[in-house]
């Protein structure tokens, strides 16, 4: 799939998510991903970040998912990386937001993230057999990153990021990639 050039002038509400279907082969090269990445963790003994106490193989499983979407969408190379954590999922300055496994909708950016990344929200969603991705939109970093969308989630015990609702997004129509 193409991802076409956006008029500067188009609204918020011609914004218009963009699709992707993942095949089992490519399933299954996430599955094999983080089997590697979690067990690099455990070797490694690394501990869950930002207070984070979910479940970290099926959460892992749908931003892996997400990474190998916005890189089939965009007709980039999936370098398919273990442990380099802040440089870019794809290209030299993409980082891949994936929701689907817990509650959150919205895009997070930690205060820790590069400012000079952008960051796309991709929502992961599975029928009876099959996993679609959707892109809802993308924010530059510097953006990003503006106090009134800093928020601790409802959990006072865990560190503040910034929650980008997906209104706030620029359209997936048109990414600079």
């Amino acid at each position: 799939m193409n991802v076409v050039k956006e008029s500067k002038n188009v609204k918020a509400e011609q914004r218009i998510p963009v699709k992707t279907n993942l095949t089992w082969y490519e399933v299954s090269v996430a599955i094999h991903l983080v089997g590697l990445r979690h067990t690099e963790s455990l070797r490694k003994g690394m501990q869950d970040k930002h207070g984070y106490k979910g479940r970290d193989m099926q959460d892992n499983l749908y931003g892996m998912l997400g990474e190998i979407a916005f890189a089939k969408i965009t007709n980039k190379y999936f370098p398919m990386t273990v442990n380099t954590f802040k440089e870019a999922d794809i290209g030299i300055n993409w980082q891949v937001r994936t929701v689907g496994s817990n509650k959150n909708r919205d895009l997070i950016i930690r205060p820790t993230d590069p400012v000079k990344h952008k960051y796309v929200l991709v929502e992961i969603e599975k029928d009876n057999k099959d996993y679609t991705a959707t892109v809802h939109g993308w924010i530059e970093g510097s953006n990003g990153k503006h106090p009134q969308y800093l928020s601790n989630f409802g959990y006072p015990d865990r560190p503040k990021a910034y929650r980008i609702p997906k209104e706030a997004l620029r359209s997936p129509s048109w990414i600079p990639i």
